[in-house]
């Protein structure tokens, strides 16, 4: 979080917004700044805009980013109702700098005065930088009583004295943030050769130990080399081996499973260690840096882990670490533990000075006072004052569950998973308020983002929000009606500012609308025949897209791409103009009588659409007014005029598509009207909602994104801008049926973290990042955008006798006969839903019965000893085929282990979570497992090795041998 420069506020934005066009780019107008501020390197870094690009930085971190046009106008008519409540609030104000005309089509601005002195300071302080925020917060007193504040009425205050053992607090160890000078790593492999050839003599040295073999991965018996590190040629037309792994800014490492790439990856890590480089090592899940760390723990390497802090997450950590534990062997974890096990700790230690006990209000260590001890501070007498003030815990370089934040500011070496960056750095142990990801990329020397396919693929998740905006407690509209509308109902009324007014009036059509939209659902949901809106039901639907099943063409698939092409621009002109017409109706941004510009190219529609100005004038006109009247209209049977009204206007403007019939096209128009203002009268609302929290009338901010505000104004936001709309949901709630509507956002790029990681401050003095090593197996596809990694790649894994061992793979389609018709084949994939659990009930019973095909399998000489892997396509389906196997042979049921999403009661061990695949390769009491294709992601690998496998043939081998498909994997996965 930055710090605000004086003077600065979020309803000026727009006159510091103004003073920075001005100053670095010259020009008066506003029209072109939500591109200028997206983030993008193709306009920062263009050579047009270079002086106008660490502005642009500073604004992003102060918040100052609209995704659209509309949203900037918006801001512009905030400030505008700002200023006029000032100037007849206060005698004394004083005009901003800047005149805004928000009518104008480019959004033009012009001095006030000459030659206002802040212009120009404003300009400096933004191109100074803004710097990050100090959170000021201090430790509470640990030798005097403090308290601990119920978050809930009716519960206990909690007195906690340390007194006994203040003397026996050790000091907090601080972060060092401050940017660091980077430089190239070179990485010498005759060095990782050597580490490998440590670590072993490490394992010798220790008759307890199980030797990892570390050299025998990289070297045969006779010292050849088994992997092959290449790099491309400088003219790119060939491989050439590599002795050094360069990693200087972003470099990608890539390699099929079993090229040695974990191996390497962990020699690189012990190989900065050594050197005491800070380095970030992200890993696809928290589960997979536990593994990392007990293996670089063993050899000396102290690493940190990087973790979230939330109670869910903490919740969610310590179910996994308990069933991991439990997994180990047959105690089912009584008496059993993991290294740093510790570190899921999720008890408070203040919990044992509470001096009042109460079993019927116990401690709250799922929410655990850190930031929200109270205490009064001490006068210059040193009295008490009257009033406590809020600090943090002084037993934080104690407690047990901010152990692992600790020593993140004691270690060198963090792993962890890549959101856990995303999490603030606790001001116990840091002064500034800031969150890892800047952290990292101020400070870090190195960050290696290990099976980068799958962080990209988190990271993708993260820019899609969602809130239930009515049908459920937790909803936006219930949060009005709590926060805002009834306390001004039973009283509250006293907050007279104009935001606050504005506010409630938005809340109050939103929720009108909101309605509107629901009972046309309900309505069309309870019409008996052919519902009209079912295909959109469960889905994301956005007024573009009605106003395209609506007015698109339906023969455009059919069409030559000039036709296509055309026939997108139409569609699109419609858009626009539909968008014109509901922000005239919402916002009343201009009067439709006056002839003054619409805020859409009226030209440009007219000639797509083959329209006069006048025609497009007058349907602009004659729809917002009949929208104007749907709206304000008091009786149904009035608004269902001014709808049908505003039909006819808008098809007569523009022709419906004909295969839709009348029927289903007034339905449509009906629902584009409903859906389009209940999404544009919720962003109306959300700019607003953090200065309602600020006055007190939200708690906290209703609406938060999948990243937090601080990583969004890092990355750039989404090339396709951000898109919004509504998803509904019918569901049976005491026999009747309850619909939730949600609002769903798709907003900014949070995978370039990856792509920018590196230079990610070079527009904040920063030039040079930390060097970024992202690893993968298969990352290198460009028609598959979820996957591939647009980096180079610059050093490819390869094992020396790849170009012959895939030859001894068999590849077979080998279908299982139909129990009711041993001439059919069964089919899982396409079948009937209702005959599909049969179906694979067959196909299980014909592989793990005895004398069945499982067997066999493990007989065969073409994988002798190893295991069999039967996929599937979810959860589900695989504890149907575990039961169903159970049920036909209990001993092969009880050796095939089933990958679950949560073990259950009573679990024997035959049910594992991905977390826990890897350690099949030390049992031997398994014969298969069941698996959905998603659940093991890349960078799993199930290797036969531990104590029962030391010295046999077998050991470090792959332990699956044969998969079998039981169904065809789903395309999108």
């Amino acid at each position: 979080m930055r710090e605000r420069p004086e003077g600065y506020s979020n309803v000026i934005a727009v006159q510091w917004l103004c003073a920075a066009v001005e100053q670095f780019i010259g020009t008066n107008d506003l029209a072109d700044t939500p591109g200028f501020l997206s983030g993008f390197s193709s306009i920062t870094d263009h050579p047009s805009l270079s002086s106008f690009a660490r502005a642009a930085f500073s604004l992003r971190q102060l918040g100052v980013s609209y995704t659209s046009e509309n949203e900037l106008r918006q801001a512009v008519y905030d400030f505008l109702t700002w200023e006029e409540m000032r100037r007849e609030e206060d005698d004394n104000y004083v005009d901003q700098p800047y005149k805004i005309d928000p009518r104008s089509r480019r959004i033009t601005f012009m001095r006030r005065a000459g030659n206002d002195p802040r212009i120009e300071q404003w300009a400096q302080a933004l191109e100074r930088g803004v710097p990050i925020r100090l959170h000021g917060m201090l430790p509470a007193s640990e030798g005097r009583p403090m308290g601990v504040d119920p978050r809930e009425a009716g519960a206990r205050r909690i007195t906690v004295d340390l007194a006994e053992a203040a003397e026996h607090l050790p000091e907090r160890p601080y972060h060092n943030i401050s940017a660091r000078e980077r430089s190239p790593v070179l990485i010498p492999l005759a060095d990782l050769q050597a580490i490998a050839e440590h670590f072993d003599a490490i394992d010798a040295a220790d008759a307890n130990r199980t030797s990892k073999a570390w050299s025998r991965r990289l070297l045969d018996a006779n010292g050849a080399a088994k992997v092959e590190v290449l790099t491309p040629a400088a003219n790119r037309s060939r491989l050439e081996p590599a002795d050094t792994i360069t990693l200087d800014g972003l470099k990608h490492m890539i390699g099929l499973p079993g090229t040695g790439k974990t191996t390497l990856v962990t020699l690189i890590v012990a190989w900065l260690y050594e050197r005491k480089l800070r380095t970030v090592v992200l890993l696809p899940s928290i589960e997979v840096s536990f593994n990392l760390m007990a293996d670089l723990s063993g050899y000396g390497v102290d690493v940190g882990l990087l973790m979230g802090q939330s109670p869910d997450t903490r919740l969610n950590h310590a179910r996994k670490l308990a069933e991991r534990i439990g997994s180990l062997d047959n105690a089912r974890g009584f008496g059993r533990t993991v290294p740093f096990a510790d570190l899921m700790s999720v008890n408070c230690a203040l919990a044992g000075f509470d001096d009042r006990y109460d079993d019927e209000q116990p401690f709250p260590h799922l929410d655990p006072p850190c930031t929200r001890i109270s205490q009064a501070k001490l006068k210059a007498d040193g009295t008490p004052r009257d009033k406590e003030s809020t600090s943090f815990c002084p037993v934080s370089s104690w407690c047990g569950r901010m152990k692992a934040a600790r020593q993140l500011a004691e270690r060198h070496v963090w792993l962890g998973h890549v959101m856990s960056l995303d999490t603030r750095m606790p001001p116990h142990f840091a002064e500034e308020h800031i969150r890892h990801i800047e952290a990292v990329a101020r400070a870090s020397d190195v960050v290696i983002a290990d099976e980068v396919d799958g962080i990209q693929s988190v990271l993708d998740g993260r820019a899609i929000g969602e809130i239930t905006i009515s049908g459920a407690k937790s909803s936006y509209e219930n949060r009005l009606l709590d926060d805002l509308l009834k306390p001004i109902a039973l009283g509250e009324n006293d907050r007279t500012g104009t935001n606050v007014a504005d506010y409630a009036s938005k809340a109050t059509r939103f929720i009108d609308l909101n309605r509107f939209l629901v009972r046309l659902l309900q309505n069309d949901r309870a019409a008996s025949g052919n519902r009209f809106f079912a295909s959109y039901d469960d889905a994301f639907v956005t007024g573009n897209r009605v106003v395209a099943d609506l007015f698109g063409d339906p023969a455009k698939s059919r069409g030559t791409d000039a036709e296509r092409s055309a026939e997108d621009e139409r569609v699109g002109a419609i858009m626009a103009f539909w968008d014109a017409c509901i922000r005239q109706v919402l916002f009343r941004t201009l009067d439709t009588a006056d002839g003054e510009e619409r805020d859409f190219d009226i030209r440009r529609t007219g000639i797509t659409l083959s329209k006069s100005d006048e025609e497009v004038q007058e349907a602009f006109r004659k729809i917002a007014d009949f929208l104007q009247d749907w709206l304000s209209y008091p009786s149904s049977v009035q608004k269902a005029d001014a709808i049908e009204q505003a039909r006819e206007a808008m098809m007569a403007f523009v022709s419906p598509n004909p295969e839709l019939g009348m029927a289903k096209s007034a339905a449509l128009f009906t629902f584009l009207v409903n859906v389009s203002s209940v999404v544009m009268q919720f962003l109306s609302l959300l700019p607003a909602q953090h200065v309602m929290a600020a006055e007190g009338v939200h708690r906290s901010p209703i609406f938060v994104d999948g990243i937090s505000m601080d990583f969004g104004r890092l990355v750039p936001d989404s090339i396709i801008g951000r898109l919004a709309g509504v998803r509904f949901l019918f569901q049976q709630r005491r026999g009747r049926n309850s619909l939730q509507l949600h609002y769903v956002t798709f907003e900014g790029a949070p995978r370039m973290l990856l792509y920018r990681l590196h230079e990610l401050l070079r527009h904040d003095g920063i030039k040079r990042g930390p060097n970024v090593l992202l690893t993968s197996a298969t990352s290198f596809l460009a028609d598959s955008p979820a996957f591939h990694v647009p980096v180079g790649p610059d050093y490819i894994l390869r094992r020396a006798d790849s170009d012959t061992a895939w030859k001894e793979s068999r590849y077979l389609l080998k279908t299982v006969p139909d129990p009711q018709n041993p001439k059919k084949a069964l089919r899982f994939s396409g079948a009937p839903y209702e005959d599909r659990e049969r179906i694979m009930r067959a196909m299980t019973n014909h592989f793990v019965r005895e004398g069945g095909l499982l067997q066999s399998l493990l007989a065969d000489s073409f994988a002798k000893g190893r295991k069999v892997a039967f996929v599937v396509n979810g959860y589900e389906q695989v504890r149907l085929v575990k039961d169903h196997a159970m049920s036909v042979s209990e001993r092969n049921g009880r050796r095939l282990i089933a990958v679950v999403n949560a073990v259950p009661e009573g679990n024997m061990g035959d049910y594992v979570t991905a977390a826990q695949v890897e350690q099949l390769g030390e049992r031997d009491d398994w014969d298969a497992v069941v698996f959905p294709m998603k659940a093991l992601s890349r960078g799993v690998n199930i290797v036969f090795g531990g104590p029962l496998y030391a010295g046999t043939d077998l050991a470090d081998k792959a332990a699956i041998g044969t998969v079998a498909f039981l169904t065809r994997p789903h395309p999108a996965q």
